[in-house]
């Protein structure tokens, strides 16, 4: 094969597929997922994507907060957490916008309190996703025109299980064992103009198959009848067991749209690789307004910021870890949340509505993705609203309690430069979940 067409394969490199034709993308998601390991995801279930991921300061008793390991010592019933989504995208570039879905089944997850101090958590939720579906063209001086079609498709999920342990009143500990599997699939073709040069194909697959491990603590702050929470998390550097295989071959595409193989340019299957995941390190303070006998809280507010070491990742190595990864700089991610039940929190009020015992939830969060394209950075913000609707409790036997709680969120934010040199993209997300609470190992003191 000619070293041109090598040279050509060559020039297929990641940040000239931005400024895509957008009218080609119509099964993907996001361009900007092709970068690392795809777009990292709030790995939380529901009610804490709802609040917009403010889970590190978060002391709830009756909902599954795996963002802060060390809240399962505060559990006081046996939880389960399930929930889906819907994503509208609109896509704008230089060459037209598009709007773009996507939605389904997104976290599962379950905790329960194994003693007065003692409680454990496991589920799966999303880690990185990806998917995209581009169209670029362009012209080589050795070999005329030419066109670009981008592909990938996939993503990594984390199932954790995780213990939080209170030794004393006022603190708690947590971690949280974290299973990393999925996969990714990438394809890069080459056709030509030119009917005498074959066209081109690169297939990249990457599996994931690994641990890692958080750490989460919590002070919680007594003020006059009140509570504030003060929490820390931290994740290590860490290198996680990953297979990659890469193959580069010319093809001639056939009538019925597939591809005939002619001759392989390159093949290497790597089954003993890692990737990397960067640390990162996050505080979030809550602010709790309590009522006397009641574990749930009149209203909150949430503060919290993240820092991820983004320029750590490495989404695959062999051998030798890279000195370089595809992101230029560090995340850094501002989010502020609040809650009010207006029945617990207004007490005085003479008349009270099927309305008022509703939970009242809002978020927003922003900042930015470590990702620079053409000297800008890629930044995001985002912010919903929520309603929690309590569906009521029910007792089989004395001292038995089972209660549910219908979450539904909308959110609304921006990824992008707002500049006409990159995508440009506005979501709007619909949540929906459940949260199930039920008393498990009564003790009665009468049969």
């Amino acid at each position: 094969m000619p070293n041109g067409i090598m040279n050509i394969i060559n020039k297929i490199f990641i940040f000239f597929a931005l400024p895509f034709s957008i009218n080609a993308q119509s099964s993907g998601i996001s361009p900007y997922s092709m970068f690392g390991l795809g777009q990292t995801q709030i790995s939380s279930f529901i009610y804490g994507e709802i609040l917009g991921g403010t889970q590190i300061g978060n002391n709830s008793t009756f909902y599954v907060n795996n963002g802060q390991p060390a809240s399962y010592s505060q559990l006081k019933y046996t939880t389960l957490d399930i929930g889906g989504s819907y994503k509208a995208i609109h896509q704008t570039s230089p060459n037209g916008d598009l709007w773009n879905t996507t939605g389904g089944f997104r976290s599962m997850g379950m905790a329960l309190p194994l003693s007065k101090s003692l409680g454990a958590s496991m589920g799966v939720t999303p880690f990185t996703q990806v998917g995209y579906d581009m169209r670029t063209e362009g012209i080589d001086d050795n070999f005329g025109n030419f066109v670009q079609l981008f592909n990938g498709k996939g993503g990594i999920n984390k199932a954790h299980v995780g213990f939080g342990y209170m030794p004393f009143s006022i603190i708690s500990f947590g971690v949280n064992f974290n299973y990393l599997f999925g996969s990714s699939d990438r394809s890069a073709k080459m056709l030509f103009e030119d009917n005498q040069l074959n066209s081109i194909m690169n297939n990249e697959r990457l599996l994931v198959n690994g641990w890692s491990v958080d750490f989460g603590s919590m002070v919680h702050i007594p003020i006059k009848g009140n509570r504030l929470n003060i929490g820390l998390t931290y994740s290590p550097e860490q290198d996680i067991a990953a297979i990659h295989d890469n193959s580069s071959f010319t093809y001639i595409p056939n009538s019925s749209g597939t591809e005939i193989p002619l001759d392989t340019v390159f093949s290497a299957y790597r089954p003993d690789g890692f990737i990397t995941l960067p640390n990162s390190l996050g505080i979030g303070f809550q602010y709790e307004k309590l009522i006397k006998g009641l574990n749930l809280p009149a209203w909150s507010a949430s503060f919290q910021y993240k820092f991820v070491g983004q320029q750590e990742l490495r989404d695959f190595w062999h051998l030798n870890k890279p000195s370089l990864g595809p992101f230029a700089k560090n995340s850094q991610v501002i989010s502020f949340s609040g809650s009010i039940i207006p029945v617990l929190a207004f007490p005085q009020l003479r008349y009270k509505s099927a309305l008022s015992n509703l939970a009242y939830r809002a978020s927003f969060r922003r900042g930015n993705t470590g990702l620079v394209i053409n000297d800008k950075s890629i930044n995001s913000w985002q912010a919903g609203l929520g309603l929690g609707i309590p569906l009521g409790g029910r007792t089989v036997l004395p001292g038995d309690i089972k209660f549910a709680t219908l979450h539904f969120g909308l959110q609304m934010g921006n990824l992008g430069t707002n500049s006409i040199e990159t995508v440009n993209e506005f979501s709007l997300l619909a949540l929906v979940g459940v949260t199930l609470n039920d008393q498990w190992f009564l003790k009665f003191k009468y049969r």
